[in-house]
């Protein structure tokens, strides 16, 4: 078993030099893999383009052409009887360079991170480790990324950690499925409901999601520089963590008060982030989806968005253009509005109704039944009446809900 466990690290070392691009997480998609030999299975993400399969049918090597990205999957018997803590004991005896307090394990399941100096430059990576093992069977991945990657790809840890199964344990779940994904180095964690720098306590309000998701982000708060002087520029944007305090994800921002709202869906597993300046009505929706890789972006106009229950659709009002001639004074009036629906599934966008150049459309709100939608019409005789609030009109229509798909 040992020999085995050397010749798989070595085999991952091997594959150093061969893979994935920067790929934007926004474009990741998510693949299955089933091991029929030793009946386990896993997702991993959509990065990579060579699949080298093993000799003895123990799993899979993923590869590339350049050396940024590696994914190693295997698996085997366990012939030796061993448990999480012996796994993990035996693997701290044979790899260099463990991150401090990476190296953990619980009931079936274990984890470990090393590091390694790669390129020319010596840029350091990290070779993730994550395993689960019951009385027949052991599997595991081994996952390199660059160090400066590592909050991205603690999401993406955290997913194959969750998905990660034995068929020889189908029924039960370790703790280890339940545990996140360790970030090497990082500094903000939750206790007792209140965030923390370090051993600094953060002047920031923190917020629960409305319901579980697949990563287990549980609640959510904006850090700047405004919340400590501890905070850098760096580090402002909104922070999610796990339902024992850790962190797992974040979107940056350039200031706080950059921040106006954040609007999940009624599934809690996709979001929109307003962002803006306070009192203005042109916004930006920053659509992201569950392991928060950003979907879509669009103008809007302040508190016009909704989400409707199926979670996979919202309706805003869109800003397609500033109106020429109409002073700035006289916004909305000078802004083109179209009332629109955005659909997360199929990643397109349906116009209810578009803006003319003598009418604006805005969204007001869903009906009970889900039937139809409400949106204000705001009209003029002519384009140059915009500027004249007396000849600007305005009344109540209403729409039929579009399909789903």
């Amino acid at each position: 078993m040992k020999k085995s466990l050397l010749f798989f690290a070595a085999a991952v070392l091997s594959l150093f030099s061969i893979l994935v691009p920067g790929a934007d997480a926004a474009e990741e998609q998510w693949i299955s893999y089933v091991n029929e030999r030793f009946g386990y299975s896993i997702e991993y993400p959509d990065i990579f383009s060579d699949i080298q399969e093993s000799d003895n049918g123990d799993g899979v090597w993923l590869s590339f052409e350049t050396d940024k990205y590696a994914l190693t999957l295997s698996g085997g018997y366990n012939v030796l009887e061993e448990d999480a803590e012996s796994k993990l004991r035996n693997r701290l005896e044979e790899i260099p360079s463990i991150v401090p307090g990476s190296e953990k394990s619980g009931p079936g399941w274990y984890r470990v991170i090393h590091t390694i100096e790669s390129g020319v430059d010596g840029t350091e990576s990290f070779f993730y480790e994550y395993g689960i093992i019951d009385s027949e069977n052991w599997a595991t991945f081994i996952l390199l990324y660059p160090s400066e990657e590592r909050e991205r790809f603690a999401a993406i840890a955290a997913k194959m950690e969750k998905t990660l199964q034995l068929s020889s344990s189908e029924g039960t779940e370790s703790e280890g499925t339940d545990s996140k994904a360790f970030v090497p180095d990082d500094p903000f964690f939750m206790e007792n409901g209140q965030v923390y720098k370090n051993e600094t306590l953060l002047d920031c309000e923190v917020y629960e999601v409305p319901s579980g998701l697949d990563n287990d982000i549980k609640f959510w708060t904006v850090i700047g520089t405004g919340t400590s002087d501890v905070v850098t520029g760096e580090e402002t944007g909104v922070w999610f963590f796990g339902e024992h305090g850790e962190y797992v994800t974040n979107i940056f921002l350039k200031n706080e008060k950059e921040y106006q709202d954040l609007l999940w869906n009624p599934a809690g597993d996709r979001l929109v982030l307003v962002r803006g300046i306070e009192g203005e009505q042109d916004l930006v929706f920053e659509l992201y989806a569950e392991y928060m890789e950003k979907k879509a972006e669009f103008r809007g106009l302040r508190a016009s968005l909704a989400w409707l229950e199926d979670g996979m659709r919202f309706v805003f009002t869109r800003i397609d253009d500033i109106r020429e001639g109409v002073p700035p004074s006289d916004l909305p009036y000078g802004l083109k509005l179209s009332a629109v629906l955005y659909d997360s599934a199929i990643e397109e966008t349906i116009p209810l109704k578009e803006s003319t150049d003598t009418k604006n459309f805005s969204f007001d709100s869903v009906s009970e039944d889900g039937e139809h939608i409400a949106l204000t019409e705001t009209s003029v005789q002519s384009s140059k009446d915009w500027g004249e609030e007396e000849k600007i009109k305005e009344r109540e229509i209403k729409v039929p809900m579009p399909a789903a798909g």
